[in-house]
């Protein structure tokens, strides 16, 4: 599988791959639900996600920058938002 990674670094130094699940809207800003990248093969409710925010880069905007949500809050509601019309998605694929 060919896919574009982010890398964040923990507290503690280790570094943590994501791949981009998918990206959306919410109230004027671009966020991104981003999963956890290992190499073991986990079931789908194992894995690990993050919101983050996707932030155009000043010079360039293709060199966006993945800020992770730090309110729980709004990443809770990030969360279910981008998890709904996931399901959506989904159920409109089966519709064709």
């Amino acid at each position: 599988m060919n896919e574009d990674l982010v890398f964040f670094e923990s507290d503690d130094g280790g570094e943590y791959a994501f791949s981009l699940v998918r990206s959306f809207f919410y109230n004027g800003n671009e966020y991104a639900l981003m999963r956890e990248v290992n190499g073991e093969d986990q079931e789908e409710e194992d894995q690990d996600y993050i919101i983050c925010e996707i932030v155009p880069g000043e010079e360039n905007e293709e060199d966006e920058e993945f800020i992770p949500v730090e309110d729980e809050e709004l990443a809770d509601r990030l969360f279910e938002i981008a998890t709904t019309n996931m399901n959506e998605d989904d159920d409109e694929e089966e519709d064709e």
